[in-house]
């Protein structure tokens, strides 16, 4: 009785949260600002010598105008080409700029030690960041700006995985693109009804002067990872308004992973800033913690109250399914490719007592 009430308490909570998103996807806020700032897009760069290359070609084909943005890429101890790359970029386009990060080794989390180098280095007031191997479209700073009415503090965008073509790829290439585009799309929606829970640093912005004001990455800096979330928590906090980007033009796509361990490897870090939203974002937190017993405890509930595990997984997958049929019809990604969602959903419970588990114990590795 004790199991079945959890989980029943558990699939409450998580219905409520998944109607919510799918609202907000509904009738999310359309409302630009044609205003035009001064943008600093930071890009921290560790042996991405097959990659930067064309991000780089994105960012100087970009429609805003090149007096009004620059380009920092934080050479984050790089032992290949990447340092060449960027200063060969420099050369023929000044608005792209070379750091190299210092201080590697006594940092914590790396990347926060190299984008808050960079960061402090910006002259924008927007600051803009993506990681080295994504690309974005030739709108992409156009759009981000555009969003910045005069109270937002941050923009954050979508994010997929950059798939030639679906169908032929590998079932794990076809599980991380599922994967990311329903996990984007559940922090779409909650942003779009002032839930300020997740967000990817694939395709993030904010005001440099609100970061400063948040203390940068200090606070936050002994984690491992999370300068994404764990820093939209800080602004949370703070009160600073949040707004999700859905416009076409300011999505990102990333290159897909080659196998299955480096999707859990990417995954259980992600997980791994789980433990710390008890203490930064509560709400959140016991939100991933409904949507893992309601991942898990149905198939529990199977050899104890079989009728009610029954009724919940197909009420989930009824509401999960139209939340995604509506999301993915918002960001443009083919219909067709909720097919997948009855391989996804089964797998979802070994998937995520994995992740969860690896994440926990920080059971991952960053690029060395």
């Amino acid at each position: 009785m004790i199991i079945t009430a959890i989980v029943l308490i558990a699939f409450a909570i998580y219905y409520i949260y998944l109607v919510r998103f799918w609202r907000g996807i509904s009738k999310h806020d359309n409302g630009f600002s044609y205003e035009k700032k001064t943008v600093s897009v930071v890009i921290a760069a560790r042996n991405e010598v097959k990659t930067l290359p064309q991000l780089l070609t994105a960012l100087v084909n970009q429609t805003y105008s090149d007096k009004l943005y620059e380009v920092i890429v934080a050479n984050d101890c790089s032992t290949d080409g990447t340092a060449e790359i960027v200063s060969e970029f420099s050369a023929k386009w000044p608005f792209i700029k070379l750091h190299n990060v210092t201080g590697r080794e006594n940092a914590a989390s790396p990347k926060k030690n190299a984008l808050g180098q960079v960061i402090e280095l910006a002259t924008g007031e927007l600051i803009l960041s993506t990681d080295a191997d994504c690309l974005v479209g030739k709108y992409w700073i156009e759009s981000m700006v555009a969003h910045y009415e005069d109270d937002v503090q941050m923009v954050v965008g979508f994010s997929k995985t950059k798939l030639n073509s679906f169908q032929k790829s590998s079932f794990a290439r076809k599980f991380e693109h599922f994967d990311c585009n329903s996990m984007f799309s559940a922090n779409a929606g909650a942003v779009a009804t002032d839930k300020y829970f997740s967000c990817t640093g694939q395709n993030i912005s904010y005001r440099k002067s609100a970061f400063q004001s948040v203390g940068g990455f200090e606070k936050i800096k002994h984690l491992i990872s999370g300068d994404d979330v764990n820093l939209m928590q800080l602004y949370r906090k703070e009160g600073y308004k949040i707004k999700f980007a859905f416009s076409d033009h300011s999505f990102a796509v990333t290159r897909p992973i080659d196998n299955w361990k480096q999707l859990l490897n990417q995954r259980s870090r992600w997980a791994s800033n789980t433990k710390f939203q008890l203490q930064l974002n509560p709400e959140f937190f016991f939100y991933l913690m409904s949507a893992l017993v309601v991942t898990i405890g149905p198939w529990v509930l199977l050899f104890l109250s079989p009728w009610i595990a029954i009724s919940i997984i197909l009420l989930r997958m009824v509401g999960e399914y139209h939340f995604l049929k509506s999301s993915f019809k918002t960001f443009k990604i083919e219909s067709k490719i909720l097919k997948f969602y009855p391989s996804w959903f089964i797998l979802q419970p070994i998937y995520m007592i994995v992740v969860a588990s690896f994440g926990m114990f920080n059971v991952f590795r960053w690029k060395k």
